[in-house]
């Protein structure tokens, strides 16, 4: 289900040592850090928001989405993203949180907690990639060769048009601007399914897997093979909601994330 009305704060600015990085931050209690999938941005997490209750909740736009400019981004891979994550925990002071990631996000929160695993008490994946290609992505065809005509002047204005009609077929608004369809494209077509597996089967800290029967992207086998390469936690299906249950369903995953949480995390920082 989805609240009445979504949370919008102040977005916020901090910096890292490769550049600055904007964020969200409401609420009290133990932390949960957001990662919103690609393309995406802080507002991704506008209707979960307001369902969880007695958390400190931080959202961060990733380089090159939102407010945070690409310059910020030391590089495209899942190491390097990672790293940028470890420097947001830095900059915000964070000892202790709970990761969630939505979608794309799932690779580098996971990512994340291979890199700190003192500071990362828990993980959230919600809709989340695999440890294999999932039908959004292959419907897009040879990622590598696309990011690499997209960094031809000439090309990239030729095969915008196409791109965006397939990112509007697979449910994303039309509002997007080009640099965060192609910026996106660049990301995806380095994901190393090969290394998220390889994270996913070395971490031990508890997990919660969350995702729909009907998600038009990642499809069920996909969040369910996530089922067996995680730790211990929460598993939660819905019948429906499409790719983005954060706020389809918002509540229920709110009243989940609210009990499970404080269990992980004392409070506080």
């Amino acid at each position: 289900m989805i609240p009445e009305h979504p949370s919008d704060p102040p977005v916020q600015t901090a910096q890292t040592p490769t550049g600055p990085f904007s964020y969200t931050d409401e609420g009290e209690g133990p932390v949960v850090l957001a990662v919103h999938g690609l393309p995406g941005s802080v507002r991704d997490f506008r209707w979960l928001a307001p369902e969880l209750h007695q958390i400190r909740f931080i959202r961060v736009d990733q380089p090159g989405f939102g407010g945070t400019p690409l310059s910020t981004e030391p590089g495209a891979r899942l190491a390097p993203r990672g790293e940028f994550l470890s420097h947001v925990l830095d900059a915000l002071d964070i000892r202790e949180a709970v990761v969630l990631g939505h979608s794309f996000g799932g690779a580098l929160a996971t990512e994340l907690a291979a890199r700190e695993p003192v500071r990362v008490k828990g993980l959230a994946l919600l809709a989340s990639v695999g440890i294999r290609d999932h039908r959004g992505r292959r419907s897009f065809g040879p990622w590598k060769t696309l990011s690499m005509a997209l960094r031809v002047g000439p090309l990239r204005r030729r095969l915008m048009g196409r791109l965006r009609a397939g990112y509007i077929k697979a449910g994303f608004p039309k509002s997007l601007e080009d640099d965060a369809l192609v910026n996106t494209v660049h990301r995806v077509a380095w994901l190393s399914f090969a290394r998220h597996k390889a994270n996913l089967s070395a971490l031990e800290v508890p997990t919660l897997v969350a995702w729909t029967e009907d998600d038009p992207l990642v499809e069920p086998a996909i969040s369910e093979e996530l089922y067996w390469h995680t730790s211990t936690g929460p598993r939660i299906a819905f019948a429906d909601g499409g790719h983005n249950l954060q706020k389809t369903r918002a509540i229920e995953l709110g009243q989940s994330l609210s009990a499970w949480v404080p269990t992980l995390v004392a409070g506080g920082v």
